[in-house]
This record gives C-alpha cells, sequence and structure tokens, in this order.
C-alpha cells in the first residue's frame, strides 16, 4: 500500500514537473534552481566519493585500521555539531542582506562568522587532540583499535581550525547565491587528500610510510590548503559580492553573533539530537551481528552518495528562499520550494529505481558473500522509499531555514529521531526480530513523520511571518542597547 502510494505519488509529481516545465517562466526558475543545486550536488557527491576510497586505501593496511578510522567519526561529527549553528546562521543573514541588496552588512556579517569559527575552531582542536585518549576508550574495548583511532584522531584535531573557517566561508558564499566556487576548492582539496593519502599512508615516491597516520596527515594538509583558498577568494575575487577586507577591525560584534547563534542554534540542536540518536541506532543494529551489521555499513555507503542529492536541495532552497524573503518576495520563496520539491523528487525517484533493480549487484561490489547480499538486498529496497521521501522533506526544511522558521526542522528530528526511529527499531529487532530489514524500516518511518511535520509548517504559510518578528526582535534589542550605553 505504502510503495503503491509513493508510486502514484511520483508519477504525478512528474506530471507537475513537466507541465511546469512546458512555459518560460517555469523553465526560468527550473534553471535557477539547477544553477545554484548542481555544483553543490557535485561537490557532496564527489566528496563523498572520495571518502569511500579514502577508507578503502586505510582498509588496506588491516581491518583494525579501518575500524578506528570509522571509530572516529561520531565523535567527530559531535564536536562539530556547533559550528552547524554558525553556518546556518550565517547562511541565512547573509541571504537576507544579499536579497536587500546589502552587500556591506552580508561582508560583514560573513568576517563575524570567520572570527567566531577560528576562536572555537581552536578551542575544539584542543578539546579532540588532548580528549582523544579519554573518550576513544568509552566507544570500544579492543585496544589495537583504540590506538590506531587515537592516533588518528588527534592529528585530524589538528585541522579542525581550518575545517571550520572553510565551512563559514562556503556558508556565506551559498547564502550570496555562489555555489560554483565551493565546489572547486573543497572538490581540489579531496583530490589532494587522495593523492596524499598514497603518497604517505604507503610511503610511495620516497615519501614516509606513515600508515594509518600518513591518512589523518593527508586529511589535515588538504584542509589547511582548503582554507586558504577560501579565504583568497574573498580577499582577491573582485566579482564577489561578499568582500573580506584584511585591514579592518576584526574585533568581535556581539549583536551580530547573537544573530547568528539566534537563527542557528536550533540547527546545532537538531544536529547534537541527530548524531547522539544515530549512535545509539548504531549499537542496536551491531547487535544482530557481523552478517547484519556488514549488510547495514553497505547500505550506509551507498545511502550516503544518494543523500547528497536531498542535501544540495537543501542547501539551494535554503540560499533561493533567504533571498526571496529578504527581498520580501514570499511567493517566489514558495514557488522555489514547490519547483524544487518537484525536481528532488524526480531525481531521487529515478536514482530509487536504480537502487531497486540494481540492489544485488551494487551489494557485490562491496562483498562476495552470498549472505551479506541476501541480507543487504531489502534494505536497498527500503533505502530507495526513504530517499524519496527524505529529498522532499530536507528541500522543506531549507526553505524553513531560509525564512528564519527554525525550530520545526529540530522538533521535526526529535521526533523522527527518538521518537519513532530508535524506539521502533528496539521494537523490530528485539521484539519482532525483524534483523537489520527492521532497523531500516524504523528509518523509513522517522522520515515519513519528519516530511509530515515539516509539511504542515510549510503549509501552514507561518514560515512568512518569520523574517519581520526576528527583524522587530533585533530592532528592539538594538533600541535597549543604545539606551543602556546612553545612560
Amino acid at each position: 500500500m505504502i510503495k503503491l502510494q509513493i508510486v502514484t505519488n511520483y508519477i504525478n509529481n512528474t506530471k507537475d514537473f513537466f507541465n511546469s516545465f512546458r512555459n518560460e517562466k517555469g523553465r526560468q526558475t527550473y534553471r535557477r534552481i539547477g544553477s545554484i543545486t548542481f555544483p553543490a550536488f557535485v561537490e557532496l557527491f564527489l566528496n563523498s566519493i572520495f571518502g569511500v576510497i579514502n577508507l578503502v586505501m586505510v582498509g588496506r593496511l588491516s581491518t583494525e585500521a579501518i575500524a578506528g578510522v570509522g571509530l572516529t567519526n561520531q565523535p567527530l561529527f559531535l564536536l562539530m555539531a556547533i559550528f552547524a549553528a554558525v553556518n546556518v546562521g550565517t547562511t541565512t543573514l547573509v541571504s537576507w542582506n544579499i536579497g536587500k541588496n546589502n552587500f556591506k552588512q552580508a561582508s560583514f556579517i560573513t568576517k563575524q562568522a570567520i572570527m567566531f569559527n577560528v576562536i572555537l575552531g581552536v578551542v575544539v582542536m584542543l578539546i579532540g587532540y588532548f580528549g582523544a585518549r579519554f573518550f576513544i576508550p568509552l566507544l570500544i574495548d579492543d585496544d589495537i583499535v583504540i590506538n590506531y583511532a587515537v592516533g588518528y584522531f588527534q592529528i585530524i584535531s589538528l585541522g579542525i581550525a581550518f575545517m571550520t573557517v572553510s565551512m563559514g566561508i562556503s556558508a556565506a558564499l551559498r547564502g550570496a547565491g555562489i555555489t560554483k566556487i565551493p565546489m572547486i576548492y573543497n572538490i581540489c582539496a579531496s583530490l589532494l587528500n587522495v593523492t596524499l593519502n598514497y603518497l604517505l599512508i604507503y610511503g610511495n615516491f620516497g615519501f614516509p610510510e606513515l600508515g594509518i597516520n600518513g591518512a589523518a596527515l593527508a586529511t589535515t594538509i588538504s584542509r589547511g590548503i582548503s582554507c586558504t583558498i577560501a579565504i583568497l577568494v574573498l580577499v582577491f575575487w573582485k566579482s564577489s559580492p561578499i568582500r573580506l577586507k584584511i585591514r579592518t577591525s576584526w574585533l568581535p560584534h556581539l549583536k551580530t553573533l547573537k544573530d547568528i547563534f539566534r537563527i542557528g542554534m536550533p540547527t546545532a540542536g537538531e544536529q547534537f539530537v541527530i548524531q547522539t540518536g544515530l549512535l545509539v541506532y548504531l549499537r542496536i543494529v551491531s547487535s544482530l551481528g557481523a552478517s547484519a551489521f556488514a549488510a547495514h555499513q553497505i547500505a550506509i555507503s551507498v545511502n550516503s552518495m544518494a543523500f547528497s542529492i536531498s542535501q544540495a536541495f537543501q542547501i539551494s532552497n535554503n540560499s533561493l528562499v533567504g533571498r526571496s524573503v529578504g527581498g520580501d518576495d514570499y511567493d517566489l520563496a514558495e514557488r522555489y520550494t514547490i519547483f524544487s520539491r518537484r525536481l528532488a523528487r524526480l531525481i531521487t525517484g529515478i536514482v530509487a529505481a536504480f537502487f531497486i533493480i540494481f540492489a544485488a549487484r551494487i551489494a557485490s561490489i562491496y562483498t562476495d558473500d552470498l549472505q551479506v547480499i541476501s541480507l543487504a538486498i531489502p534494505v536497498f529496497y527500503l533505502m530507495s522509499l526513504i530517499q524519496y521521501v527524505q529529498s522532499s522533506q530536507m528541500t522543506t526544511a531549507g526553505a524553513l531555514k531560509g525564512a528564519g522558521d527554525i525550530m520545526y526542522p529540530l522538533y521535526a528530528s526529535i521526533l523522527g529521531i527518538w521518537g519513532f526511529r530508535i524506539a521502533l527499531a528496539a521494537v523490530f529487532v528485539f521484539v519482532f526480530d525483524w534483523g537489520v530489514t527492521g532497523a531500516w524500516l524504523s528509518f523509513f518511518i522517522d522520515q515519513c513523520g519528519r516530511s509530515f511535520v515539516i509539511k504542515r509548517r510549510f503549509s501552514s504559510g507561518k514560515w512568512r511571518e518569520m523574517k519581520s518578528v526576528r527583524e522587530e526582535r533585533m530592532r528592539l534589542r538594538n533600541e535597549k542597547l543604545q539606551k543602556s550605553t546612553s545612560v
């Protein structure tokens, strides 16, 4: 019944797409969406491919080495959650000011975000470097894996400040509707990372053979290069609507930082909810045994590449809606969202069909274990449904964030992760004994729940009021601050 409804929705969505594409206004809207979405997608997709390649290269060392690298991902994501607040707040405020043609204020916001990311990045770097020996052993009991993970995490921690600065600059550029430049320097950094991996992991062409530490060093160096290029773009690219003037004041402006965090903190909370929930979810799946967990990891790897489609549409719609709202054109913001959802569903529907048809062949690329492949096939079917629902949900969530309506994506994530995915995964796995398929069924229900909340909020139209509400609050705070300083 669910599959039939999704197929029906896809057919109707495809008809709507082609009907809207027949007129010039519709084609212009899709071209505008595509011009921002495509570079973001290319960047995210290729980075996910490079991530797979990096993991394969480390995997040649030993099973413990690949486990050590994989073990560091979740702690790193948790440490980076706070930067989601800065990046989303930066994108939204920059897009509003670009929509008003206030390029000077957009540049000022970007500079404040960069400065804060430097300070906080150094703090997180120190926590990661000195704290690795304390929190890594809490995640696993294998001493060999712990040694690998601690050394790897300490080295990549040294590059966290580089990563946070480039993330902040990318967020600002995307808020201005510029996605090609971040795509270029991030892809270049990923290519450099893979090249340095080849040289430093195995000691090729006379370079030292550093093993897993060479992989960490390659990542740190590539992040430093990416950060340098991103800064140079803002300083020297004269066509950029956002410019970074080195000689002007670098003192923190508390009001601007507060505005950034007021918009972005729910997103940081959302990321914290998601990452902590994923730790619990991972623990449930890992209890199913090696074969089931291997099937799960294969699906996660493939899903990360497909996820880049939904993420790209979220980024582009955040920017497009933000600039439309900044120019007080709410009808255009709604039009962008409707058209973006249609395009996202159309593309993910094609990808979903590909996963369903070639599920066994894709799984066999990763392993020749027939038991693992048989477990992965039904998971691929569910993953296909998840991608279709997720694309619409994330595109609409991007619209809410671009409009400054930032609490409902957080509410949806809490409901989806903790109310549906974790609770139902425990029931499906431990009570009904549905194995890894049951775990992914809970994932699908999670996305359906989030989609319902997000869609209802957008359909209510209350997101149209959020920018004026926030600007009025900012105005009142400024008046209060001026009165207090004049006394």
